[in-house]
Formats: C-alpha cells, sequence, structure tokens
C-alpha cells in the first residue's frame, strides 16, 4: 500500500530500445524511476518510512539494489519525491475553481471514504508523521495544506457572492473546518474501515460537509 496499484498514478511505458528523447534522459530511464517510485509508495503506504529498506524497494520495482542509486541518492530523497508525487494526486485543489465555486465541495470531501484512495489515506497519515522528523516534507506539507485551504476559501467566497453561502461567515474558518474533516476521514482504515465504500456513509459526509459550511 506484490502491492495493489493505484490509479492516483501515471506510468510511463518504455520501448525495448531505450530511446530518449530530445530532453536528456532516455524513455526507459524515467520508466525505471517511475517504477521505483510507484512500488516506494506502495511499500511506505503499507510499512511506514522505517519499515522499508532500498533494497526492498529495488526489488518490488524489479531492479538490484546498487541500481536504485543511480536514480535515487537515499531513502529522505525517495521518500521527499513520493511526498511531492502524493500532494500533487490529491483531488481537493484541482477540482476546485472561482467559476464553479462551493458546490462541488461536498462531493469531493466525500471522495475521501472510497476504497480508491485507500492509498492516498495510508500515505498522508505517514506523511504527517515523518513531517515531524523532516523539516523539508514539514515545509511541503505546510505549503499544500495552505494551498488547499486558500483554494477551498476562495470557492466558498465565489459561493458567498452568488447567495449560495451566508456572507457573514468567515470563508477561511470554513475552509479550515472541511480541512479538519478530511484529515478525520484520512483515518477511517484504523477508526472506520467497515464505512469504507459505503454509500450511505458517503451521502451522510457529503450532507455534513454541506452543513458544515451552510451550502444552500
Amino acid at each position: 500500500m506484490p502491492a495493489k496499484r493505484s490509479n492516483l498514478k501515471t506510468r510511463v511505458s518504455a520501448p525495448m530500445d531505450g530511446t530518449a528523447d530530445h530532453d536528456g534522459p532516455t524513455v526507459r530511464s524515467r520508466s525505471t524511476r517511475n517504477r521505483i517510485l510507484t512500488s516506494a509508495q506502495d511499500l511506505f503506504a503499507r510499512h511506514g518510512f522505517g519499515g522499508v529498506s532500498m533494497p526492498a524497494i529495488a526489488k518490488a520495482s524489479g531492479i538490484t539494489a546498487g541500481a536504485i542509486y543511480k536514480h535515487f541518492d537515499s531513502k529522505d530523497d525517495l521518500f521527499f519525491e513520493v511526498v511531492s508525487r502524493t500532494v500533487q494526486s490529491v483531488p481537493l485543489p484541482e477540482a476546485l475553481d472561482s467559476t464553479s465555486a462551493a458546490a462541488p465541495l461536498p462531493s469531493i470531501v466525500a471522495m475521501y471514504t472510497t476504497p480508491r484512495l485507500k492509498l492516498l489515506r495510508q500515505l498522508a497519515l505517514e506523511i504527517h508523521s515523518a513531517s515531524a522528523r523532516h523539516p523539508k516534507v514539514r515545509r511541503m506539507l505546510r505549503q499544500s495544506l495552505d494551498r488547499t485551504i486558500e483554494q477551498m476559501s476562495s470557492a466558498i467566497t465565489a459561493a458567498q457572492s452568488n447567495g449560495d453561502i451566508d456572507r457573514s461567515l468567515n470563508a477561511e474558518m470554513l475552509a479550515s473546518a472541511v480541512m479538519v474533516f478530511i484529515m478525520g476521514l484520512m483515518h477511517m482504515e484504523t477508526l472506520l474501515p467497515h464505512r469504507i465504500g459505503e454509500q450511505e456513509w458517503n451521502s451522510f459526509v457529503q450532507d455534513r460537509v454541506r452543513a458544515l459550511i451552510a451550502l444552500r
């Protein structure tokens, strides 16, 4: 979290001749790097940072232990790349814009109750744990959270302008409350495993988010 592949990841297939693109590294090299990241993402999610070794990642990636260092200098370096990839895969920011306002927000939050975001939930917990030990991870996490809250706040403000949300409510506080709700859903594997993928729970979460931001 052999590991089940997540549909959050994008793979690059490499031709057998290892032909190079015009920008430098070969397609095969980029495919190998992507394969390493995919395997590392699964292993870090399942076992945590401390429970995974570089040789284990190399084995899962189908390469030798020495070859992995051609792509990543250390486990810390590899983990940071996994964090970067995970942060970019979060569905919330790209789904909100000023034109759609806050209308999609309840259904977007409810996506975190679905089985297909299991890997993201597991990695999010590991990233939060790692942020206490790694300043670089902490900075990236803080930037990601701040950016997401800002985008939600902008969407809520747009909804207030449209008359869909009470204008007297503080948009930034509403967005922060939704983020706390999301972080709670990240613990579903531990707290509510039986609710994962349950349609009634998904609908309930949507209703509660709608009520939380007072969306009309």
